[in-house]
């Protein structure tokens, strides 16, 4: 009996020690991506929302990107802080985590498909350009990103096969369009000279996805595998998951970031801007 006691014991203690590096390893990021997160996406929000007709344009793509970028956010701090109150295995599952990785790569690669679709078939492209086709595909995307989040607290190992199958789906269609948008830009103008702006910045909003999806969300699943296959030392938290986790949630601070550098609406930038076009005019006048 003695001997049973001194084993659950024991259980317990390296449980609490588990758990308590837990707390450690997900502070960084908490106490980073949030505050960066929320005001960046808000802003993006809201320049969204401003402008007419969004549901006809990728935009509505992006407007949906950052609704879940602040979602993770919040969620974010809200399971953290609950984290804190009960220390236990099940809720350092944050549904946070699913949220995260499934919505932003299959939002990015819907931002990649609209992309290609108006450079490579703009007749299919205005046939499909109905705000109710937009609306579904974005309803579809939360709706398995929801089921994501459901199968953190169920089984965490099919969250992580679901997210594994739909993250080389992602890499394998975004490097698809990009591949093709490149080969569009090459052929395009007399001489392969001229570059037709369209094609060029659908081929930057290409790009972009592509390295925001390979950079942010490919470190967690490499961590996951690394904790399955490898080492015990890495089970269930280590530094490398204190590492891959603020690369993941830094994802929804960059991505609004990159619209807003894209499209010149930083507050700075626009001052820039506005300053190098009055030296411009005068200099002309």
């Amino acid at each position: 009996m003695e001997i049973i006691d001194g084993i659950a014991t024991t259980n317990h203690n390296i449980t609490r020690d588990i758990i308590f590096n837990g707390v450690w390893y997900f502070l960084p990021t908490v106490v980073t991506v949030p505050p960066l997160g929320l005001p960046t996406n808000a802003l993006v929000i809201r320049l969204l929302l401003a402008k007419p007709g969004i549901c006809s344009t990728s935009e509505l793509f992006t407007l949906n990107l950052a609704i879940l970028n602040m979602l993770f956010c919040l969620l974010l701090l809200i399971e953290y802080i609950r984290f804190l109150c009960h220390q236990t295995i099940e809720t350092s599952n944050f549904l946070a985590w699913g949220l995260n990785q499934a919505g932003g790569p299959m939002m990015l690669c819907l931002l990649a498909l609209d992309s290609y679709v108006a450079v490579c078939h703009p007749l299919v492209y205005i046939r499909l350009k109905q705000p109710k086709l937009r609306l579904l595909l974005c309803l579809v995307v939360d709706a398995i990103a929801a089921v994501c989040c459901g199968c953190v607290k169920f089984s965490a190992m099919f969250k992580w096969c679901v997210i594994l199958v739909l993250q080389s789906i992602n890499i394998l269609i975004i490097s698809t369009c990009n591949i093709l948008i490149l080969r569009s830009l090459r052929q395009s103008g007399p001489n392969r000279k001229e570059i037709n702006p369209v094609k060029k910045r659908a081929f930057k909003i290409v790009l972009t996805t592509f390295v925001l999806v390979n950079v942010h969300y490919l470190p967690p699943i490499i961590e996951f595998l690394l904790r399955q296959f490898g080492p015990s030392f890495l089970k269930p938290f280590s530094v490398v998951t204190c590492v891959t986790s603020m690369i993941l949630s830094m994802g929804s601070f960059i991505q609004p970031l990159s619209y807003l550098v894209r499209t010149k609406q930083l507050p700075k930038m626009k001052y820039i801007c506005g300053s190098s076009t009055k030296t411009n005019t005068v200099a002309t006048v």
